[in-house]
C-alpha cells in the first residue's frame, strides 16, 4: 500500500489459496477485474485465523470485504473420499497442509465480522456456490443450512463473480447501503421473518413469480422433500429462463436471485487479457 501511496483500501479480498497471479485461481483473477475498473484491492491469502491480527493488516477497507475459501470446497480439500486427511494441498505454497481452516467461508466471515463491525461481507467461490441452499455434507453426514446463515455474511455471490461483483462495487461506491442491493443477478440475501411472507415481484422475470424450494427443515427430515429441492434448483440455473428461488430456514429465508448473464466475447477477452 505504502508504495502505491494508498493509505486505505476500497476492496480486501480474502482466501483460503495462496495467492498466485493466474487466470486459474478465481479470487485472485476477480481482484485484478476490480482493480482494472479503478478501484483500490487489497488481497490477503491464506489468513491465521486464529487471531484477528492477520486479516487487519492492511486495515479496513472502504466498501467491502470479499471473501473465498479458494479454488477447491475447504473440507474436500482437507479430507479425501474416505474421510482420511490428505497429506498434501497443492493450493497452499509446497503443497503445505493446513493452510485454511475446516468450513473455511463460515471461518473467515465470522473473523471479518468480529474484527471489522459494520464493514460489508460478501462470499463468493466455488464452496459459497455450492453450499447456498440446504445441502447434505458429505463429511457430517447430515444437510446442512446455507452457507449464507451460517457466515452470517451480508450477500453472497455465485457462479461468475465478474458483473455480480462488479455491481456491488459500484453501488457501494456510490453510496447505496448494502442492505438495499438485493436486484443484482448471481446474489443471494438473507430475508427475517415478516420480509418473505410477501415478497415484491422479480424485475428478471414475466411474471415476477420467486420459486419457492422446499425448506431447509423438510429437505434435513424428507428424502423425498430433498429431492424435490434439488430436481427445482437445478431447473432454475439457466441465466436465460432462470427464476428467482427462496427456501426458508426457521424464520428466515434466503432469497436468491436468477444467475449472471455470461460475459460478453470481448468482456471475456479483457478479463483474461489483464497483466
Amino acid at each position: 500500500m505504502e508504495a502505491r501511496g494508498w493509505t486505505e483500501l476500497d476492496i480486501l479480498i480474502i482466501s483460503g489459496d495462496a495467492y498466485v497471479d493466474h487466470p486459474a485461481f478465481g479470487p485472485v483473477l476477480i481482484a485484478r477485474f476490480l482493480e482494472a475498473r479503478g478501484f483500490k484491492v487489497g488481497f490477503i491469502a491464506q489468513p491465521d485465523w486464529s487471531s484477528e491480527r492477520d486479516v487487519m493488516r492492511m486495515g479496513r477497507p472502504r466498501l467491502f470485504v470479499g471473501i473465498s475459501a479458494g479454488n477447491l470446497d475447504s473440507m474436500l480439500n482437507k479430507l479425501t473420499a474416505q474421510k482420511k486427511v490428505r497429506s498434501e494441498d497443492f493450493y497452499s505454497p509446497g503443497g503445505r497442509p493446513g493452510a485454511r481452516p475446516n468450513r473455511a467461508s463460515v471461518v473467515y466471515s465470522n473473523l471479518l465480522r468480529g474484527a471489522m463491525p459494520g464493514v460489508p461481507i460478501v462470499l463468493g467461490g466455488i464452496e459459497a456456490s455450492l453450499r447456498r441452499i440446504a445441502h447434505f455434507d458429505y463429511w457430517s453426514d447430515k444437510v446442512r443450512r446455507s452457507v449464507l446463515l451460517d457466515s452470517k455474511a451480508d450477500l453472497l455471490i455465485f457462479g461468475m463473480g465478474e458483473r455480480p461483483v462488479w455491481e456491488v462495487a459500484r453501488r457501494l461506491d456510490a453510496g447505496e447501503p448494502i442492505t438495499a442491493i438485493r436486484d443484482v443477478r448471481g446474489t443471494a440475501h438473507v430475508l427475517n421473518k415478516g420480509e418473505w411472507e410477501q415478497l415484491p415481484t422479480s424485475r428478471f422475470v414475466r411474471d415476477g413469480q420467486v420459486v419457492m424450494l422446499p425448506s431447509y427443515e423438510q429437505v434435513r427430515d424428507d428424502r423425498a422433500a430433498f429431492s424435490e429441492m434439488s430436481r427445482v434448483f437445478q431447473y432454475e440455473t439457466n441465466p436465460g429462463n432462470a427464476r428467482p428461488l427462496l427456501q426458508a430456514h426457521g424464520t428466515q429465508a434466503v432469497y436468491f436471485n436468477p444467475p449472471a448473464l455470461p460475459l460478453e466475447t470481448s468482456d471475456m477477452d479483457e478479463l483474461y487479457d489483464l497483466p
